[in-house]
């Protein structure tokens, strides 16, 4: 990708201290799209398994870097209930990102795919060497994009709470969250603005 202008914007919650970049607010999810991908995801097992798998195919295509780092993760997660939501939920949240900005939105590289990662690594760092940090990391993200962080974390409650005594271990669904975390991280700084420009690459919340 060519070097892309650079809006300057300004978070819209203070907050005391933070690695996470803020969100810019173009780039924010309308609630009405989520439900909207939740109606669409509706359905029969078997359908519904034919649509995730066109979604995650599309994946591959569109955003090959976030494909790629998906994939390793869950395939590192043994339990196949858990396996089968982190599945379930990337391709829903890329859908949430396509359907809600669909001529905005740029293929996230791998520089730009680091660097979500390393913000959330930091981020989760920076408070948990503060005893007196009562936010954590998804619940800032939750502040800047609350519609998709909520859709998230009702199917990963559900999923959990649905398996009863087959629930996977909550090691294994916290991978499958922060994975999914990256992945809004990510998109939510790919999403261009109107006027066809996008965040800086470097600023954090202050």
């Amino acid at each position: 990708m060519g070097a892309r202008a650079v809006a300057c914007y300004r978070p819209r919650v203070f907050f005391r201290k933070a690695a996470i970049r803020p969100i810019p607010r173009y780039a924010v999810v309308d609630r009405r799209v989520v439900d909207e991908v939740e109606r669409m995801l509706e359905g029969e097992s078997v359908s519904l398994q034919n649509k995730l798998d066109r979604l995650f195919a599309q994946l591959g295509q569109k955003q090959p870097a976030i494909y790629s780092f998906v994939s390793d993760e869950l395939g590192e997660i043994p339990n196949e209930l858990a396996q089968s939501l982190g599945y379930f939920l990337v391709a829903a949240v890329h859908l949430i990102f396509s359907e809600a900005f669909p001529n905005r939105l740029e293929e996230v590289d791998e520089s730009a795919l680091a660097l979500a990662l390393a913000t959330l690594s930091a981020d989760e760092e920076l408070r948990a060497l503060d005893p007196l940090e009562k936010l954590d990391s998804d619940d800032l993200i939750a502040m800047n994009q609350p519609a998709v962080v909520e859709f998230v974390q009702h199917h990963v409650r559900e999923a959990y709470d649905q398996a009863d005594e087959d629930a996977p271990p909550i090691e294994q669904l916290d991978r499958v969250y922060r994975a999914i975390l990256v992945q809004i991280i990510a998109l939510s700084h790919a999403v261009l603005s109107p006027s066809g420009v996008s965040g800086p690459p470097s600023e954090s919340l202050h």
